[in-house]
């Protein structure tokens, strides 16, 4: 069945994950990316239902980048199958997310001790969020969404998510704070050091 071919009576079962792409920066950044590894279990998840594949969601909730192009090649291929054609390249989009994801986490960590880095770990994920915007626009599109409105607005369970994960850094903030210590524990330095 087309897009152009349904009537309200036979409505589509949707394929991949709709969402309004400032919702989904806004949640892959204040959650850590973990909303990142939600949105990949809905867009699998949702297309093995529509589709009846056998589908393992497991490797691909917990590697997301490394199944990337497998699942925008199957929106492409929607896409392509409902007469429609969308210009961008499922290749280079998740190779550019694979890319900017790696290396805003390896940068992460080597920045921790470095925070001269902080720059350069911006640029990564600026990048990655750019990638993200055009891989969510092209399923949006899929979906006759473009602009993902039916997903659109933060739920409470999204600000509880926020909340949870803001609250855990502002926790291993205070933690790592001047002098290293813990709450109400004297440091001291030894000259020389």
């Amino acid at each position: 069945m087309s897009i152009s071919t349904v009537s309200p009576s036979h409505p589509v079962q949707p394929a991949f994950f709709v969402v309004a792409v400032p919702k989904l920066i806004v949640m892959t950044l204040f959650t850590s990316g973990l909303y990142w590894l939600y949105w990949s279990l809905r867009n699998w998840e949702l297309y093995r239902n529509a589709s009846g594949a056998r589908i393992m969601l497991l490797p691909r909730i917990l590697l997301p980048e490394l199944f990337l192009y497998s699942l925008l090649c199957r929106v492409d291929g929607r896409i392509r199958r409902a007469g429609l054609s969308y210009r961008w390249s499922p290749w280079w989009l998740a190779f550019g997310l694979l890319l900017m994801g790696l290396s805003a986490h390896h940068l992460w960590m080597v920045m921790l001790p470095l925070p001269e880095l902080a720059p350069t770990v911006l640029v990564a994920v600026l990048l990655f969020h750019r990638f993200q915007r055009r891989v969510q626009r092209a399923i949006n599109f899929c979906e006759g969404d473009p602009e993902g409105t039916g997903n659109a607005r933060l739920t409470v369970v999204n600000w509880l998510w926020i909340l949870i994960v803001t609250s855990g850094w502002l926790v291993l903030g205070g933690l790592g704070g001047h002098g290293a210590g813990l709450p109400g524990e004297e440091v001291t330095t030894v000259p020389g050091d």
